[in-house]
């Protein structure tokens, strides 16, 4: 980070130089570089190497502290010479011993002296830490040139031992953060930082001091690491994705995090005013936010391979990436999303966040990694996004329409200035109301939302022509369950099927126009701009293709399993038979209403058969055939539908697989005793006979009927993507009676009304009667 200004005292005072001489140091009067004129010593302007911070300093010094982070730079790399044998686990294993050995033979304490200066001496210079557990291999992007399962190996062994061991290494580490002695800009170089982040002891927070002690060594790290050229950073990004076990990659996740709570935890107990202020300027916290993205860089590697054999830039419209692991077919994501998230982070003013990043402040703002922002706090920025547009589209409405009726009173010879607005007027100015027959849902909702598409940020109501019924929120949660139904079933012919897999994708050969593509972009992206759930069986690859972001052969595996298993076995396949074996060409298919229409990948692809030689070729062509060009023309008209209604920035905070949580709600196993837990109730408590019937009931049904009753209540058969503990539950009783009426509900506000109904039986034979034959305000 780049400080705001820069000290004209940066160089550093009384420390010795390489040759061992002390620098002198100007006047603290002194602020310009006349004053040095007469001693030669013009001031310079450069950066610190570490922080990158602007500062000024002598021409004629040779070593300075930065005053940002405190590291000391040395202009001229200190001496450091590799030792001839770095450190390695056979010469602790064997220190070791020989402690176990001697006391054995004393019958005394056990003495670790030796091993603590073998540490020492091996560990006491940047050179020779860097080459420590060395491999031999070469440094690639796949190896770091460490052995990393010796430096685990030995740091186990070491961690158990007595705190002078502990402090061997851990103040080798702090002197050489202080000082590196050198610009760290080489591959070579970053052994160093790959052995650090090894270092069991740097998440030991036992006492306040070693907590605070740790907590200094961390932040020196961060800085260091997140001011690396861009370069070295892919390196590193590399091999945290390479050289990491599943579980090691979340422990370094959660080593980020927990620097991240620390720091803003301190400022929470310090200040609880103008916090985002403070942060804002707190360069270690975004330090740690850059480290950060290296890890989730690593954690979706292959978002990163969109280079050409010519290493130029593909575009992602025709592109899809192919594993070169032996399962094409395996997930490239190693841990979840939520993995991320910092719960501290939820607690800032994120409105306030959110509006300093969209403004392009040159501030730090968590909505640059919005990683480390909960779903459920991204929602809440969706959420004040959402309103603070619709009031801005509310006051524009209400504007014109003014400005119309001055107009009317003015081509009728009235008074212009005393032009009101009716009740009824103010009511549905920040409204967007259709109305439409469930008969002929698509088209006359297809007809209205273009002709309101300038209304489509308002708040959304459904009237349901010949029916009673004000929409608080559950006619609108209808209208979108029967749409999406409709649009997306089989024999509608828009979308495509999969039995195996339950989703389904564009048909390339649908005979609907285009605009109903349009209509289904549009209805998503009005479901997410209305906290809506979607019963929605389209995989995760639309949502990364909504958010630019490449489609990989694992996301046809998604939709597409058994042409992804085939894919799988021909690439495995590694015999020279494969014209032979395969019989295929390079040719892509697909089924128009019950006959086959092949299409060729690349010309003259039907008389060019696929060989071992090309067959990786054939695979990338065939999965971007089916995911991109054969439904082109389909999804850039459903793109161009969804970005009309959610076209505001809060929408890039969100990763794909986010959207989809999003849209979709949680797909988990219903928790009915958690249900059960947030359930609020009128006219019943929790021990009434017909609420304990009602919840074992609940229990009871399988699945399907379970999701059924769910949808019955609250329209929709999934909870929200924040979880169920956010999901409004209400039971009421509608009498003290029995009844042989069926129960009702209130989908506005997920309430079930239950009768006073004797037996258990009773009750289960209403309710699946209701929940299964109900449809709108009436029984189907």
């Amino acid at each position: 980070m780049t400080s705001q200004g820069y000290s004209p005292y940066a160089y550093l005072s009384g420390t010795q130089s390489q040759q061992h001489t002390q620098p002198s140091r100007p006047s603290s009067s002194s602020s310009s570089s006349a004053a040095y004129e007469p001693q030669g010593n013009h001031l310079i302007i450069g950066k610190c190497m570490y922080c990158k911070s602007q500062l000024c300093y002598p021409q004629s010094v040779k070593v300075f502290q930065c005053v940002t982070c405190d590291t000391i730079n040395d202009l001229i790399p200190a001496p450091g010479a590799v030792p001839q044998e770095p450190l390695t686990l056979q010469q602790i294993e064997k220190e070791i011993e020989l402690a176990h050995a001697k006391q054995r033979e004393t019958g005394g304490d056990m003495d670790y002296g030796d091993l603590e200066a073998l540490l020492r001496d091996k560990l006491k210079k940047f050179a020779a830490f860097n080459a420590s557990f060395s491999s031999g291999r070469a440094i690639t992007h796949e190896h770091c040139g460490v052995n990393l399962d010796d430096a685990r190996k030995a740091f186990t062994m070491l961690v158990a031992m007595p705190a002078q061991i502990a402090l061997a290494v851990m103040t080798s580490v702090e002197a050489i953060l202080k000082r590196p002695g050198k610009e760290i800009k080489e591959k070579e170089d970053l052994r160093f930082i790959m052995l650090v982040f090894e270092c069991p002891w740097l998440s030991r927070h036992r006492t306040p001091q070693e907590s605070e002690y740790h907590h200094n060594i961390t932040k020196r790290l961060f800085t260091i690491v997140s001011n690396l050229p861009s370069e070295l950073h892919k390196y590193l990004s590399s091999w945290f994705a390479n050289c990491m076990t599943t579980q090691t990659f979340h422990h370094r996740i959660n080593f980020v995090n927990k620097f991240i709570t620390q720091r803003l935890s301190n400022q929470q107990k310090s200040s609880d005013r103008n916090q985002h202020i403070i942060y804002q300027s707190d360069a270690r916290i975004q330090a740690a936010a850059r480290v950060m993205h290296l890890f989730f860089k690593a954690n979706h590697s292959n978002e990163k391979e969109l280079l050409d054999a010519a290493g130029k830039n593909r575009s992602i419209k025709d592109i899809v990436l192919v594993s070169n692991a032996r399962d094409v077919a395996t997930k490239s994501q190693r841990i979840p999303i939520d993995e991320y998230y910092n719960m501290i982070v939820d607690l800032i003013d994120l409105p306030a966040d959110f509006c300093a990043w969209e403004s392009r402040s040159a501030m730090f703002t968590f909505c640059q990694y919005p990683f480390l922002i909960s779903m459920g706090a991204k929602m809440q920025i969706m959420a004040w996004d959402a309103k603070r547009r619709m009031e801005i589209k509310m006051q524009k409405t209400i504007e014109n329409l003014l400005a119309e009726k001055r107009q009317r009173a003015a081509e009728s010879g009235g008074e212009t200035s005393i032009a009101l607005l009716t009740q009824a007027e103010l009511q549905h100015a920040p409204l967007l109301i259709l109305k439409v027959h469930r008969s002929n849902l698509i088209e006359e909702s297809l007809t209205q939302l273009s002709r309101n598409e300038m209304d489509l940020d308002k708040s959304l109501r459904i009237e349901f022509i010949g029916e009673d019924g004000v929409d608080a929120g559950g006619l609108r949660k209808e209208w979108f369950l029967l749409l999406v139904r409709q649009l997306f079933d089989p024999q509608y012919g828009m979308f495509i099927y999969d039995d195996k897999s339950s989703h389904c994708w564009f048909n390339p050969a649908s005979f609907e126009s285009l605009d109903q593509f349009y209509l289904v972009g549009v209805v998503i992206g009005l479901a997410i701009y209305n906290s809506t759930i979607l019963d929605l069986p389209l995989p995760l690859a639309g949502y990364k293709k909504l958010l630019n972001t490449p489609v990989a052969l694992e996301d046809l595996a998604t939709f597409r399993p058994d042409l992804a298993r085939g894919f799988d076995q021909l690439l495995n396949y590694e015999e020279d038979d494969v014209e032979d074996v395969f019989c295929l060409n390079f040719v892509g298919v697909y089924e128009a209403f019950g006959e086959n229409i092949e299409v060729p990948l690349i010309p003259n692809g039907e008389n060019i058969p696929v060989t071992n030689e090309n067959k990786r070729e054939y695979v990338e062509r065939y999965a971007n055939f089916v995911m991109n060009s054969s439904i082109s023309d389909q999804f850039e008209w459903f793109r161009r539908g969804f970005y009309l209604v959610c076209s505001g920035h809060a929408l890039s905070l969100f990763r794909p697989e986010e959207i989809e949580f999003l849209v979709r709600g949680s797909a988990e196993p219903l928790d009915i005793d958690q249900l059960r837990s947030v359930t609020q109730y009128e006219g019943f408590n929790d021990d009434h006979d017909v609420i304990r019937n009602f919840w074992s009931i609940f229990k009871e049904f399988e699945d399907k009927d379970q999701r059924r009753l769910l949808q019955f209540i609250t329209a929709s058969d999934r909870y929200p993507a924040t979880g169920i503990a956010n999901l409004s539950f209400k039971i009421t009783c509608m009498g003290s009676h029995d009844s042989n009426r069926y129960p009702t509900t209130h989908t506005c506000f997920n309430q079930l009304c239950l009768y006073n109904y004797k037996g258990r039986e009773k009750l289960k034979n209403m309710l699946l009667r209701a929940m299964n034959e109900s449809e709108g305000f009436g029984v189907k």
